[in-house]
């Protein structure tokens, strides 16, 4: 990488005070930054501003600049460093954004203030990142997290500054989720844990798709609840069993499709080899007696066998060889339904013989899908008028597998909330799978 040094004595770190009464003619006009971006990046104060991403920019406004003009920093200018020294206000550091700006901005000329300009667009693109997207990569914190991050479009966002300014700028890109800005609210008035807590749950909003949809499913894992939201509102809410700590239900978003009722159930190769096989080398008939059928591979066509016939003291749970499928009946781990998201991991929504796990207060007991809470009621919430009681009970019936689409595919976001603010009280959940501490490690450090 090719970097342009640029130093000067005096310069102080820190946000600062910006003014417009002491205009010289000595001032150069920041008009065009074209002298400083000739390298790849650019070192300026104690900082490097990377350069690639903002010559698009500036070379189609001919190198004029936006926060400076002949009399060092203008409105906008002043503006930005206002927006990003209230960078507090979202949980996020000013200093960030603004360590590397000295106190005498309005006395810089030439390549100092060239380059003081193009160290402001990239503070604000940095900001506008963090606050749309997140300080972090969701995946860093956990491998679980199945969240791309957003990307940043400098350009445009340059571009709305610009014209709108930096306010609006930042504004557009700021989390609209009414939780998101309820949490802001409440940072206001916290401190300590409390506030880091509010912080690393405002984190995670930043990293949820803008536009959940109109219509569409959120599961809190952290309070052990599902809700429906329609237009902004939740018309249904329910209780659910996620994972065990050693079995996290993941994060990720996407579309409920369809229901299957009467399902089966297929085992899963490392339940079937590390909890069924110790079953089976005491007693065959464990799986005929709990209405299982074994084949003879995974293959989608192998037959059926005899549980009877193998020898399952020499069978390996690391790669267990045969398919196990409960058939549908009252036995069935996914009881009466399930619920479909079709996603690389096999995490889906389903009932569950085990009703009295919902009467626990702390309800992280399964591999990581998740059991839902009456869901034949859940079911009729879902489907609305395409699916009366009377459908489903009919179906149910006969103890067939019964597959029902969605007619509008339906975003569904699971997530995990320990901060979440209801009737303007904030309540904290129980971090029950250690997340906040990963995401507050790389927020704040180790402490």
């Amino acid at each position: 990488m090719r970097q342009i040094t640029i130093s000067r004595r005096g310069f102080v770190s820190g946000v600062l005070s910006v003014g417009f009464a002491t205009a010289s003619s000595q001032y150069a006009n920041a008009a065009s930054v074209a002298s400083v971006m000739r390298g790849d990046a650019l070192n300026w104060n104690g900082t490097v501003v990377d350069l690639g991403p903002l010559k698009k920019y500036y070379r189609g406004r001919l190198g004029k600049g936006i926060w400076t003009g002949t009399k060092g920093l203008n409105k906008k200018g002043a503006e930005l460093v206002k927006v990003l020294g209230a960078a507090g206000a979202d949980g996020l550091d000013p200093r960030a954004y603004l360590s590397a700006l000295p106190k005498n901005i309005q006395s810089l000329s030439g390549k100092d203030l060239a380059a003081a300009e193009l160290y402001l667009s990239q503070s604000f693109w940095k900001y506008g990142r963090d606050i749309s997207a997140g300080r972090t990569t969701p995946s860093v914190s956990e491998p679980d997290i199945i969240i791309s991050r957003k990307k940043a479009d400098i350009s445009g966002w340059l571009k709305v500054a610009a014209r709108k300014g930096p306010s609006k700028a930042i504004a557009q890109l700021r989390p609209a989720h009414p939780q998101y800005l309820a949490l802001r609210k409440a940072l206001s008035g916290a401190k300590g844990a409390k506030a880091r807590q509010i912080i690393v749950n405002m984190e995670r909003w930043r990293w949820l798709p803008r536009d959940l949809g109109k219509r569409h499913v959120l599961v809190n894992q952290a309070a052990f609840e599902l809700m429906i939201y329609d237009k902004g509102k939740v018309s249904d809410r329910r209780r659910v069993v996620v994972g065990k700590p050693y079995h996290k239900t993941p994060m990720f978003s996407h579309t409920l499709q369809y229901a299957e009722f009467n399902p089966t159930w297929t085992v899963p190769r490392s339940i079937a080899g590390n909890e069924i096989l110790p079953k089976l080398r005491k007693d065959p008939g464990y799986l005929e007696r709990n209405n299982y059928k074994v084949y003879t591979s995974w293959k989608a066509d192998a037959p059926a066998m005899n549980a009877h016939s193998v020898d399952w003291n020499s069978v390996r749970g690391n790669n267990f060889p045969y398919r196990i499928v409960q058939q549908p009946g009252g036995k069935n781990a996914l009881g009466q339904v399930k619920f479909m998201l079709p996603n690389r991991l096999n995490i889906y929504l389903h009932d569950t013989p085990a009703k009295q796990l919902f009467n626990e207060s702390s309800r992280a007991f399964s591999h990581g899908c998740i059991r839902v809470h009456k869901p034949l009621e859940f079911a009729e919430r879902l489907f609305g008028r395409s699916l009366s009681k009377s459908k489903i009970d009919k179906m149910l019936s006969t103890n067939e597998t019964q597959r029902v689409n969605l007619k509008k595919h339906l975003p569904i976001h699971l997530a995990y909330f320990t901060a979440w603010v209801e009737g303007g009280k904030i309540k904290f959940h129980k971090d029950v799978y250690g997340r906040d501490k990963l995401v507050g490690n790389i927020l704040f450090g180790r402490a």
